[in-house]
């Protein structure tokens, strides 16, 4: 039943720049009529209210705890606003934005045939307050030892594990540190690797390797925990983080600004210093981050057309594509973010009548997957795809570019091969083609 589906990535109806930019003038009377303050607007100027309409709870995949959240979107809030690694992302458009830049270290050039790395903490990189302290080369260490902490969780560990000396013998209990790792002193932290490893710095940009506070980390040590209580190194913080008493783990509360089924509100944290910084690979102009959680996407969209959001993180409606797709004053407005992503409709291979290989060749063959495309707004969304692998991948490779296990003229379905395969089916008593088991009646599927 598989409708793979190369889709180009997320939409975006970017009226939201001309939003903006009107801002931009000065007129302080016009703008939307939002209840977080429709007339702060944000444009090439510090200041303003960034207004972000979020369809999914902020529970994300691993309720907001860096050591574990593997969603994209929510690592875009940690690296860009709350959280520093040692080194980080370049938070700019095309080829450029995967480069590894420096952030509260210099990058550093590997040692010993690629499997030694040394980062020195910049002097002046601080927690938020109530720690209103400097990072230190512990803080990194204690997020290394997160991630081998088997109870927390984390969802991409084996990047690590068995990657770092020592790592995978903490993780299994065998080990009370990681032998790989030495901090010789505040500022120092010097990582060992079992084998040189390419994407190093790639692995030690993203979130869970950031520096943690042991002194309020150790108080979450089970998997999803730490996510209300993520204690800013960035320009921004979470509302209320520094109201919170952290004298001990009992008294420590959830920040006031994040409740994951309502909003998360950033404002800037007053350690941050930006000297530290690169303003070419971050630039923090708003004063405040609302993000909204709001379920229907049509309102979300209005919301960003109306002046009431500036952005949202939103599965696009199909009406609205093709409001842009098919006006050629809106067209130059519709951006596609380009992604190699695969989606597909699932269902238990466990189950009747799906524990049947011919009864899911059936539902490849006779699905109309260039119905369910018009459904979802057109070719603008993506191209159908014939496989789980991306065009990045099969590039240069005719063959498997070419694979189409279930064809059918126009991606509009075969009925006739649908039957011949059911045919085959022990739930085709009859031979008849269709499916007369008992499991096939009633069957309903949610997308």
């Amino acid at each position: 039943m598989l409708r793979t589906k190369k889709r180009l990535g997320l939409v975006a109806i970017v009226t939201v720049f001309m939003l903006i930019a009107a801002a931009c003038g000065g007129d302080d009377g016009g703008g939307g009529t939002g209840g977080s303050g429709g007339t702060d607007r944000v444009g090439g100027e510090k200041g303003g209210i960034y207004r972000v309409g979020y369809q999914e709870p902020f529970s994300f995949t691993d309720s907001f705890d860096p050591s574990g959240e593997y969603l994209g979107s929510a690592f875009g809030i940690y690296s860009n606003l709350l959280i520093r690694g040692l080194v980080g992302y370049n938070h700019v458009s095309g080829p450029a934005g995967n480069e590894i830049v420096a952030d509260l270290s210099e990058v550093p050039e590997p040692e010993d045939n690629g499997t030694t790395y040394t980062f020195t903490i910049k002097d002046g990189v601080k927690w938020g307050p109530p720690l209103d302290r400097e990072v230190t080369s512990d803080d990194a260490l204690y997020a290394l030892e997160r991630i081998a902490t088997e109870s927390v969780a984390a969802q991409y560990g084996f990047y690590y594990h068995g990657i770092i000396e020592g790592m995978q013998e903490f993780l299994d209990g065998k080990a009370d540190t990681i032998s790989g790792v030495e901090t010789p002193d505040d500022k120092t932290i010097t990582i060992h690797l079992t084998q040189p490893v390419g994407d190093f710095l790639y692995r030690m940009a993203m979130p869970a390797a950031a520096p943690v506070p042991r002194e309020v980390g150790e108080c979450f040590e089970e998997a999803g925990q730490y996510g209300r209580y993520v204690m800013s190194s960035g320009p921004y913080m979470i509302e209320g983080q520094d109201d919170t008493d952290i004298s001990n783990c009992k008294a420590i509360e959830p920040f006031s600004g994040f409740n994951p089924n309502r909003q998360m509100i950033l404002v800037r944290n007053p350690n941050y210093d930006a000297a530290t910084d690169s303003t070419d690979a971050r630039e923090n102009l708003p004063d405040e981050f609302h993000f909204l959680l709001n379920s229907n996407a049509k309102d979300i969209y209005d919301k960003v057309a109306s002046n009431e959001y500036e952005d949202n993180v939103a599965s696009e409606p199909p009406q609205v594509l093709r409001k842009y797709y098919t006006n050629q004053d809106l067209r130059p407005f519709l951006k596609q973010n380009s992604g190699d992503r695969t989606w597909y409709m699932n269902f238990d291979l466990t189950q009747p009548p799906f524990d049947d290989i011919h009864v899911r060749k059936a539902v490849n063959l006779v699905m109309d997957k260039e119905g369910m495309r018009r459904a979802w707004g057109g070719p603008v969304v993506g191209d159908i795809a014939t496989h789980i692998t991306p065009p990045s991948v099969t590039e240069g490779h005719p063959t498997a570019e070419e694979y189409d296990p279930y064809p059918s003229e126009g991606f509009a379905g075969d009925v006739e091969a649908a039957k011949e395969e059911m045919k085959q089916s022990k739930y085709d008593s009859d031979g008849d083609g269709l499916c007369d088991d008992p499991s096939c009646e009633g069957m309903l599927h949610f997308t």
